[in-house]
């Protein structure tokens, strides 16, 4: 919903499903006609009001308790896979415990795939050398030039905040353009290239570096970047290491003053 409620409904062929909410309340919902539905009320019901941390365990919980259901591979791509602050090895290893339960389940080898190409953006890792495609269609290597920082974005024009993480990197742009230490690459996951080019137009001139191929995340380049949601920013140093990386735009102004100022 534009709130930002998800509502999770376990459906198959055949079955009959019966749906209860209120539409002031959406939070607080039920359904019934199937196990897997039981099972995600009981868990709606144990976490009305717990916080996001008491959530994650509590889904840990249901996981191992319940790694043959469907639930749990739902409840690993909720509260771990798309989880920031998730342990990585734990994700791994109750993905693997649900695996040898449902090995042959296509959502789950899916995030099998999504938490191989988020493992390659991961901060200490080393970023891919890739093609990028320039406005004009012509390709070059991300590193046939690099800075001591190398601040590397994944937007879209379609994102709601897209344009507000244009002017943030302009802004940056604009107060470090006497500094020979900051490269900004802003990288769309845009399909509509005359959408892109309309946007960026403004660029031409402030050095930030744009690139769009129109793939999205069907794109090689981004999964070879480790690049699973948008936006997200890199904090590269010159020997390609990643430093930081977040999705939250407006954490980069800070960001860049304490590694520059770190820098001089």
């Amino acid at each position: 919903f534009s709130n930002g409620m998800e509502q999770v409904i376990f459906a198959s062929p055949g079955a009959d499903l019966i749906y209860e909410a209120s539409a002031n309340d959406l939070k607080n919902y039920r359904v019934e006609g199937s196990d897997e539905n039981k099972l995600m009320n009981k868990f709606r019901q144990d976490t009305y009001s717990q916080n996001p941390a008491m959530m994650t365990g509590t889904a840990r919980t249901y996981i191992l308790e319940n790694p043959d259901s469907p639930v749990a591979i739902y409840l690993l791509d909720k509260y771990f896979v798309q989880n920031e602050n998730a342990s990585n090895i734990e994700t791994a290893e109750l993905l693997q415990i649900i695996k040898d339960k449902q090995p042959h389940s296509h959502y789950l080898l899916d995030l099998e795939s999504k938490i191989s190409i988020a493992e390659k953006g991961q901060v200490g890792k080393i970023l891919s050398d890739v093609v990028l495609t320039k406005e004009d269609k012509t390709t070059v290597k991300l590193w046939e030039q690099t800075e001591d920082f190398n601040l590397i974005v994944f937007w879209a024009e379609w994102l709601p905040n897209g344009y507000d993480v244009l002017w943030n990197l302009r802004q940056n742009s604009s107060k470090y353009k006497e500094t020979d230490s900051l490269r900004i690459v802003a990288i769309s996951l845009d399909i509509q290239p005359y959408r892109w080019e309309n946007a960026i137009r403004p660029d031409t001139v402030n050095g930030i570096e744009h690139y769009c191929d129109g793939l999205a995340f069907e794109s090689k380049a981004l999964r070879e970047l480790g690049v699973d949601a948008a936006p997200l920013y890199y904090l590269v140093d010159k020997n390609h290491q990643i430093l930081e990386r977040g999705t939250d735009i407006q954490a980069i102004d800070n960001l860049l003053e304490r590694y520059l100022k770190k820098d001089d």
